[in-house]
């Protein structure tokens, strides 16, 4: 059975590395069969799934920075290749391809008859154009790094070539890409990475496409639904695309519905929404939920919660402070109390259910410790020396911060001040401060203007660290985005990140990423939080919905509700 692509959009890297080697591929998917049998005869025509926070209007998956706008972009666009729910790699728009037996080229052979949401064809072109865009030194995105690797793309985005030597159109239904090295998630991210229409975007200047809201807002993608209306604040709403490769959706009409979390769980009882995130309510309140004949299920999560340092910042270049910081949260509490338990502490910046995951006893796992929190205040040179309960340094300076965290999620809100009241306690003042999802990426991830931030890591199940950790991840430049958003620097750190990608075999990967992991537990650019389990609560008639941590919409194109 095909499946739906798991949302590839930023790091798609999915699989692991030994599915790389070799020169055949898994082609021609049997698609899903498309007749719908129920009980009564009848499908509603519609699914309306709630969001607790409004997209932002950007579907394009060279440009989205939310998970709100991934979640349109997941049915709006398609990928050279999906992957199912074991993270295996099926067809796409490209319905084979091929591994060079140097493991440095990848060739795709597109389906038959693809077409845009417009109706326009889909060709070689497409895929070229987009990944030359990925490369283009104006492209205000943060994907640069899904076509380093790929011959010629450092030249192109230099300036020094008009074009991208690994980037070879065969004919209009066949690409070859071709890469530097060894590049272990060079099938995923290639393959992952949502494809743009050269003949809707290609008039538009690069360094604009991120002020083209009407384009940005009225996508033409390729997936299984097309944008039909986006009102910011209140939905999207979506109608199935007739000629979408994998058959038209057993459902008609997709609506994302915004609502906070207290209303979406009463929608859902009322009939109005069909799709709930349910993760922060109390175990109590999902037994009263399931009593009323909803569905709850619950599986792991593809993002770990953190508290980030700006280490830009001199008095957060000392690690014995950021250490403190570490010691002085009870993270335990927060799992057993705020999560009841539906969740895992994490020590260094990995999912806990990665294959790459080290064991945690090769990691410091920073056990709640007052004491041992304010002896390393001390060693960073912070002392109270007035006695008002806020500690200073040398100069008098008090040691004092300002923590910034989004809206719309109830378990930041009551995150946020635990933190605060926990530093409290070792004499550090925390002010906080709350905004709009929105705001904040602009404030901390496009200006770098913050002391502390609270927000979520999605680093994927293939775990290639490069955007996220690389020092040439990281930019100071005010209205430059990048992903290093503590602007983390460290040489070791860096090879290791080159070294994991250039190695193919897994367990090798595995010891690499292993060392990265222990120096990432000790240097704690972040304060590691913790991986809350997902649930959501659906309408029990909802058939055909089976989320995992890296893929919510899987097989979407076959989901439907009995009437």
């Amino acid at each position: 059975m095909k499946k739906r692509k798991i949302v590839a959009l930023v790091l798609a890297a999915l699989i692991p590395a030994t599915m790389l080697i070799g020169c055949g591929a898994n082609n021609n998917a049997k698609d899903s069969e498309k007749t719908v049998t129920t009980e009564s005869g009848k499908v509603k025509d519609k699914i309306v799934y709630a969001l607790t926070s409004s997209p932002t209007g950007v579907f394009n998956p060279l440009l989205s920075d939310t998970s709100y706008d991934d979640s349109v972009i997941a049915l709006t666009y398609s990928s050279l290749l999906e992957f199912d729910e074991n993270l295996n790699p099926e067809p796409g728009l490209a319905e084979s391809y091929e591994i060079s037996k140097d493991n440095l080229s990848i060739t795709f052979k597109l389906r038959d008859n693809l077409k845009w949401h417009d109706g326009e064809a889909i060709t070689a072109d497409d895929i070229i154009f987009t990944f030359t865009t990925i490369a283009n030194k104006d492209y205000p995105g943060s994907r640069f790094g899904n076509v380093e690797k790929v011959v010629g793309a450092k030249d192109y985005h230099e300036g020094k070539a008009d074009s991208i030597k690994g980037l070879e159109k065969i004919d209009d239904k066949t690409i070859k890409v071709t890469f530097e090295e060894t590049y272990a998630p060079a099938l995923s991210i290639i393959g992952g990475t949502g494809i743009v229409p050269k003949h809707i975007w290609e008039g538009v200047p690069v360094a604009t496409w991120k002020e083209k809201k009407d384009l940005l807002s009225k996508p033409v993608g390729s997936g299984p639904y097309k944008v039909v209306t986006f009102n910011e604040g209140q939905d999207v709403q979506l109608e199935g695309f007739d000629e979408y490769y994998g058959g038209k959706p057993k459902t008609n009409k997709f609506i994302f519905k915004v609502t906070n979390e207290d209303t979406a769980q009463i929608e859902l009882l009322n009939g109005t929404v069909d799709i709930v995130d349910v993760s922060n309510l109390k175990n109590q309140d999902l037994d009263e939920i399931k009593a009323k004949d909803k569905s709850i299920i619950s599986y792991p999560n593809s993002m770990f919660q953190y508290m980030g340092f700006n280490l830009r910042e001199e008095k957060f270049k000392d690690k014995n402070l950021r250490k403190a910081f570490m010691y002085a949260i009870d993270r335990k509490t927060m799992v057993d109390k705020l999560l009841e338990g539906r969740g895992t502490i994490v020590n260094t910046p990995m999912l806990t259910t990665s294959w790459a995951y080290p064991d945690e006893k090769t990691l410091n796992g920073y056990d709640y410790n007052v004491e041992e929190a304010k002896k390393l205040i001390k060693e960073a040179g912070y002392e109270d020396k007035n006695g008002n309960g806020i500690v200073e340094d040398k100069s008098g300076k008090e040691l004092k911060a300002t923590l910034y965290y989004p809206t719309g999620n109830k378990l930041r809100e009551q995150t946020a001040p635990i933190i605060k009241e926990s530093l409290k306690k070792i004499g550090v003042d925390i002010e906080l401060e709350s905004m709009e999802f929105q705001a904040l990426m602009e404030k901390v991830v496009a200006n770098h203007e913050f002391d502390l931030y609270l927000m979520a890591n999605t680093p994927g199940s293939e775990p290639n660290p490069m955007a996220f950790w690389h020092s040439t991840s990281s930019s100071d430049e005010k209205g430059n985005s990048a992903w290093n958003i503590s602007a983390f620097k460290n040489k070791e750190a860096d090879k290791l990140i080159e070294d994991g990608l250039k190695t193919f075999d897994t367990e090798e990967r595995k010891k690499i990423y292993g060392e990265f992991a222990k120096i990432m537990n000790d240097e704690l650019p972040w304060v590691y939080l913790y991986d809350q389990d997902v649930t959501k609560a659906t309408n029990s008639k909802l058939k055909n919905y089976k989320p995992i941590a890296h893929g919510d919409f899987i097989d979407v194109e076959n989901w439907y509700i009995e009437e």
